[in-house]
């Protein structure tokens, strides 16, 4: 209790100071509302300072991130994995394998051979050969391809 009377006197002091200095450079103060913008102002300093006071600083311990999947895991790998076998056992044929091949086509031929398959289709269409060049030119409803077929369009892409 005794924290409050030397905070209470520390604000009249303030206070006092202000509106003595106010007279002495010739204004007329409002001494009632200076006691009100002094005490809110004086309020919220020392409930900030009590509020940090009480708190612990916080200490940030480095840590080392926890492997979010086996090591060696290539993500791409495991995302066409699973692209493949939905399109081998779905009961409908969607787009998903004809996207990521096309994908992978158009990212195989800029980097290459500087060639978009999106940008350049006829240009591109004679360096990916007949079968990749049907699976890109592909519209729903989309065939189902056996896995022979999905080694040799993607043996075709590596070659690119």
């Amino acid at each position: 209790m005794s924290s409050w009377w030397g905070r209470i006197v520390t604000a009249a002091a303030i206070w006092g100071i202000l509106v003595a200095g106010a007279y002495v450079l010739g204004d007329s103060p409002r001494p009632g509302l200076l006691a009100v913008v002094v005490g809110a102002a004086t309020v919220v300093v020392w409930l900030i300072l009590d509020v940090s006071g009480d708190m612990e600083s916080v200490r940030w311990l480095p840590q080392e991130p926890g492997a979010v999947r086996p090591p060696g895991e290539d993500q791409r790998l495991a995302l066409l994995r699973r692209v493949v076998a939905q399109h081998l056992d779905g009961r409908e044929v969607g787009d998903a394998l004809y996207r990521h091949l096309v994908e992978l086509t158009d990212q195989r031929l800029v980097m290459r051979r500087g060639v978009s398959i999106r940008a350049d289709p006829a240009r591109a269409a004679d360096l990916v050969g007949p079968e990749l060049a049907a699976v890109v030119a592909a519209r729903p409803p989309y065939p189902r391809l056996t896995l022979d077929q999905i080694d040799r369009i993607v043996s075709r892409i590596e070659d690119l």
